[in-house]
C-alpha cells in the first residue's frame, strides 16, 4: 500500500502517515496538500512530505482527499523546512504556518467570509461557486459544514480553495488582520518625454485642464520622475480621471498598476552609471561569489549600495536566475520598489498584504518562468524560489530579522546564508554598520569582505554635535525636552527648507505615571511592566500584552493626588515640535501612525514630496530610508539606547546613532546631527562622533571574548512560563540538575526573566552557551532529552517551554 508522510499545521514536532486511496495513487508527490482528519472529527489541509511504499497490514487512516493538481511547495522549501526545524529547535507544524500564505491553509475549523470590495465576474462562475458567492451574500459567514450542505459537495476544500484564490471570499480570521486596499494605478511623465518638456506641453496646448494636469504631474513625480499614486494625485489636485486618460492616449504620461503585489518593470533596458569607487567595489564583490564565500558589503551611508544591488541583480537576469531581496522593514520596501521596478519585474511580499494577494505573489513565484525580483522582509525567504541566482540581504546588522513570536524563532540572516549554501547561490549582505557576528566571520576569513568608505554624491559625513543634557537643565537651557542648540540647529534647517527627522526610540506621550508620594509606577495587570500614556486616545498602555485604561487620577497604592507623567515618547515630541514651529508641519513615523497597509509608503511619500517639515519617529527611521532634503537630524536621547540590560547594548547604541545620522546630507550639503545626552562622554557616543566603527568592534569583541559571548559562543535561551510561581521554580530546577547531568555547566540560570511576568505567565530562564567548537545538533539534542524527562512528566506538563536559538539579547 502507498503511504502519504505529512506534516500537520499544528505545533507538533513530528511527521504523520495516511494511507493513500487507489484513486490518489497515480498523481500525489511530495508538494502537494492533501486532506485528512485528525483526532475524532477535525479536517486539516496537510502538506505531503514524501509518498512511501509500505506493508499492506498497517492500521492507518485514508486521506479524503487531494486538494492540488501540482505542488505547492517545493523540494528546497522542504529541505529548508527541516533545517530551520533542527536548528531552531522548532516543530515543522509551526515551520508550515509561519511558510504558507493563509490561502494555503484550511481547517474543519475554518469560517469564510465573503470580501465586499472584491466583486467576481459571475458570468464566469461555475454552479457550484455561484452557489457558494450566493450564499455569502445573503449570510455573514459560512463554515465549511454549511458550505458542504449548500453545495451539495461531499468535500467543500476544493471549492473554498477557488474561492479564496479568486479573492472575493477570505478566511475571517485574516479578515481582521488586514487592510482592504488591494489595487492601485501609479502614473509618471512617460520617460521618452523627460527631456522633451516643451513637446509634450505643445501636444496638450489646445487643452487648458490637460496643459494643468500634466503641470501638476510633474511637479508631482518630481526630479527623478516617481511613480505616484494616480487616485491621491486627483483628488490632491481636483483633477479628473479623463485629462489623465487623455494624457494617456497622447504617450504624455505613463500608467502601471500595481497588483497583488507584483509590478512588471517600467524600462527594463534603462541604465544606471556607477562611480569608480562603486566598479571597484562591484568588481570586488563578483571575486567573493567566484570564491564561493557569502561577502559582506561594508558602505557608509549614502554610499550607493543600491546602485551595487541593481547591477548584480541585471547580471543574475541575464542568466535567467531569480533573486531574493530581503530588507528588515516594511517601511523600507515601500521606498525601494519606487527604485527597483523600473528595472525589475518585482514580485512583493509581507505580512501587510491581504491573505489573496499573499496567494497571488506565491503562486506567481512558484510558476512564473521569466527572471523575478522577490522583495520583502524576513517572511519572504518561505517563498519559493527555483532557479535561486542571488541573495541580498540589506542592512544585515538590523535586530528586525530575527523572529520572536511565534515560533519558528529564526535568524532571516542566517537562514538566508545557508539558503544561498544549499542553492550554491552568491549571497551578499550589505550595512553601513555591519553586525560584529557578520564582521567576525569576515576578519576570519570564512566572508569576504569589501569596504566602500566614499560617499556617492559629494556630500561628506555629517558633522555630529552632543549636547550635555545634565549641563543644559542645569542652566535651564531648554524648553521642554528639546536643548537649546537642537532648537536652534532646526530653525536654520527650516530657513534653509530642509527637512528635520527628530529620532526617539520610545512611542507614546510618556513612558510612565508615577505617585509623588511614595514613588509607585502605575503597571500592567497583566504583565510586570510599566504603563505607556498615549494622549491621542486618552490610556495607559502596556505594549506587550494590549492591556489598556485610562490615566490614574490618584495613586492605586497609596491614593495620592500627586501623580505625574514622566519620561517621554514620539508623541511628546511631535506635540513640542510643533508648538515651538507652528508654521512647520510635523509627521510621525511609529507603530501607532503606520498600522494600515499603504501607511508607510504614504507618509514617505509626503516627506519625499517635501509635504513634511519635521519627521518624528522611533527606530522606524533609522533603515535605509533615503530622503534628499533632510539637512538635521537630531537624537532626542541617546541614554535611552545605552541602558538596556543586554550585552549587545553598545553595538545597538552605535548603530542606530550612526544609522539615523546618515538619513541627513545624501546629496549635495552636508547635514548636521544633534545628539541630546546625560552622559556626553560615554565612549559610544565619542566613537559615533567620530564614525570609529572599528574602534567600537575592537571594544565589543574583547569585551565579549572575556565573557564568553557571540561571535565567540552561540546561545540557546531556554524560558519556561506557568501562571504558578512556585511550579514553575520547581520545574526550572529540576529541568537544570537534569540538563547539568547531560551537558555539565555550560549554562546560566535558572533566573526569573528580565519582565518576570508576561501576560499572567511567569518566566524564568536558562542560557546555554555553545563553545563554537562543539557540535551544535548534539548539545540540542541533550536540551530536548532534559526537556522531555522532566518538563513532558506528570507534574510539569503544563509548563510552557519556548527555546530561542541565537537570541538577540
Amino acid at each position: 500500500m502507498l503511504v502519504a508522510e505529512v506534516i500537520l499545521p499544528l505545533p507538533l514536532d513530528k511527521v504523520f502517515h495516511y494511507a493513500v486511496p487507489n484513486e490518489f495513487a497515480g498523481r500525489l508527490v511530495s508538494g502537494m496538500r492533501v486532506l485528512v482528519q485528525f483526532g475524532k472529527r477535525k479536517e486539516y489541509a496537510a502538506l505531503v512530505v514524501r509518498v512511501l511504499e509500505a506493508e499492506e497490514d498497517l492500521s492507518l487512516k485514508y486521506l479524503i482527499n487531494v486538494l492540488d493538481e501540482r505542488p505547492v511547495v517545493l523540494e528546497h522549501q522542504l529541505l529548508q523546512w527541516n533545517w530551520m526545524s533542527g536548528y531552531y529547535m522548532a516543530p515543522l507544524g509551526d515551520l508550515m504556518n509561519a511558510a504558507l500564505p493563509p490561502g494555503l491553509k484550511l481547517s474543519s475549523q475554518s469560517v469564510l467570509v465573503r470580501d465586499p470590495e472584491v466583486l467576481p465576474d459571475e458570468s464566469k462562475l461555475s454552479d457550484s461557486l455561484f452557489l457558494l458567492y450566493e450564499a455569502l451574500i445573503g449570510n455573514e459567514k459560512l463554515t465549511l459544514d454549511e458550505v458542504r450542505s449548500i453545495c451539495n459537495v461531499k468535500n467543500p476544500m476544493p471549492l473554498v480553495q477557488q474561492a479564496l484564490e479568486q479573492g472575493w471570499a477570505v478566511l475571517e480570521e485574516e479578515l481582521k488582520k488586514v487592510a482592504r486596499a488591494k489595487r492601485r494605478k501609479l502614473i509618471r511623465i512617460s520617460p521618452e518625454y523627460l527631456t522633451r518638456l516643451d513637446d509634450a506641453f505643445q501636444a496638450t496646448s489646445r487643452s487648458e485642464k490637460q496643459t494643468q494636469a500634466l503641470l501638476s504631474v510633474v511637479a508631482a513625480c518630481g526630479s527623478e520622475n516617481n511613480f505616484v499614486d494616480s487616485r491621491a494625485f486627483r483628488k490632491k489636485h481636483n483633477i479628473e480621471s479623463a485629462q489623465i486618460l487623455a494624457l494617456k492616449k497622447k504617450g504624455l504620461v505613463e500608467e502601471i498598476e500595481e497588483v497583488d503585489g507584483t509590478t512588471a518593470a517600467s524600462a527594463p533596458h534603462s541604465e544606471i552609471s556607477l562611480s569608480g569607487h562603486q566598479s571597484t567595489a562591484l568588481a570586488q564583490i563578483e571575486e567573493g561569489f567566484a570564491a564561493g564565500k557569502p561577502t559582506l558589503l561594508h558602505g557608509v551611508t549614502a554610499s550607493g549600495k543600491t546602485e551595487i544591488y541593481i547591477e548584480l541583480i541585471k547580471k543574475a537576469f541575464e542568466s535567467h536566475k531569480r533573486v531574493l531581496y530581503l530588507l528588515p522593514e516594511i517601511a523600507l520596501t515601500t521606498q525601494l520598489i519606487n527604485r527597483l521596478r523600473v528595472h525589475f519585474t518585482v514580485a512583493v511580499n509581507h505580512s501587510r498584504f491581504t491573505p489573496a494577494e499573499r496567494l497571488a505573489a506565491w503562486r506567481e513565484s512558484l510558476e512564473r518562468d521569466e527572471p523575478l525580483l522577490v522583495l520583502g522582509a524576513r517572511s519572504a525567504l518561505f517563498m519559493p524560489l527555483p532557479d535561486l541566482g542571488l541573495i541580498i540581504v540589506d542592512e544585515e546588522h538590523e535586530s528586525s530579522f530575527k523572529q520572536y513570536e511565534p515560533s519558528p524563532r529564526y535568524h532571516a540572516r542566517d537562514t538566508a546564508v545557508w539558503m544561498a549554501n544549499q542553492h550554491g547561490c552568491p549571497i551578499l549582505l550589505g550595512s553601513a554598520t555591519p553586525s560584529l557576528d557578520s564582521m567576525f566571520n569576515a576578519k576570519a576569513g570564512r566572508y569576504h569582505l569589501v569596504q566602500l568608505f566614499q560617499r556617492f554624491h559629494t556630500a561628506p559625513l555629517p558633522e555630529l554635535e552632543v549636547v550635555d543634557m545634565v549641563g543644559a537643565k542645569q542652566r535651564r537651557e531648554v524648553k521642554g525636552n528639546f536643548s537649546i542648540e537642537l532648537v536652534d540647529a532646526m530653525r536654520a534647517a527650516l530657513q534653509k527648507d530642509e527637512s528635520i527627522i527628530l529620532f526617539q526610540n520610545r512611542r507614546g506621550f510618556s513612558t510612565f505615571q508615577q505617585c509623588q508620594t511614595c514613588g509607585h509606577v502605575e503597571g500592567c495587570t497583566r504583565c510586570d511592566i510599566s504603563l505607556t500614556y498615549h494622549k491621542g486616545p486618552n490610556q495607559l498602555k502596556c505594549h506587550y500584552c494590549g492591556y489598556q485604561t485610562p490615566p490614574v487620577m490618584k495613586c492605586s497604592s497609596c491614593g495620592g493626588q500627586s501623580v505625574l507623567h514622566k519620561g517621554f515618547g514620539t508623541e511628546q515630541i511631535a506635540e513640542e515640535a510643533a508648538a515651538l514651529f507652528p508654521k512647520a508641519t510635523v509627521k510621525r513615523m511609529d507603530l501607532d501612525t503606520t498600522r494600515g497597509k499603504h501607511a508607510f509608503g504614504d507618509l514617505i511619500r509626503s516627506v519625499e514630496q517635501g509635504e513634511v517639515d519635521i519627521l518624528v519617529g522611533t527606530q522606524m527611521v533609522t533603515k535605509g530610508l533615503d530622503f534628499d532634503k533632510v539637512g538635521l537630524v537630531g537624537i532626542m536621547s541617546a541614554d535611552n539606547l545605552l541602558s538596556y540590560p543586554d550585552f549587545r547594548a553598545n553595538e545597538r547604541a552605535f548603530q542606530l546613532i550612526e544609522q539615523v545620522s546618515g538619513r541627513t546630507g545624501r546629496r549635495t550639503s552636508k547635514g548636521k546631527v544633534v545628539i541630546q545626552s546625560m552622559k556626553p562622554r560615554h565612549a559610544i557616543i565619542q566613537m559615533a562622533m567620530n564614525h570609529d566603527y572599528d574602534g567600537m568592534l575592537q571594544k565589543e569583541l574583547m569585551v565579549r571574548n572575556e565573557y564568553s559571548y557571540p561571535p565567540y559562543v552561540r546561545l540557546i535561551t531556554i524560558t519556561m512560563k506557568h501562571r504558578d510561581q512556585k511550579l514553575l521554580q520547581r520545574a526550572a530546577g529540576e529541568f537544570a540538575r537534569s540538563l547539568r547531568s547531560k551537558i555539565g555547566d555550560r549554562f546560566l540560570g535558572p533566573e526569573f526573566a528580565p519582565i518576570a511576568r508576561l501576560k499572567n505567565l511567569y518566566q524564568m530562564q536558562i542560557i546555554v552557551k555553545v563553545d563554537k567548537g562543539s557540535v551544535g545538533a548534539k548539545v540540542r539534542d541533550r536540551i530536548k532529552k532534559a526537556h522531555n524527562e522532566i518538563l513532558l512528566s506528570p507534574d510539569f506538563h503544563r509548563v510552557k517551554v519556548v527555546f530561542d536559538v541565537d537570541p538577540n539579547s
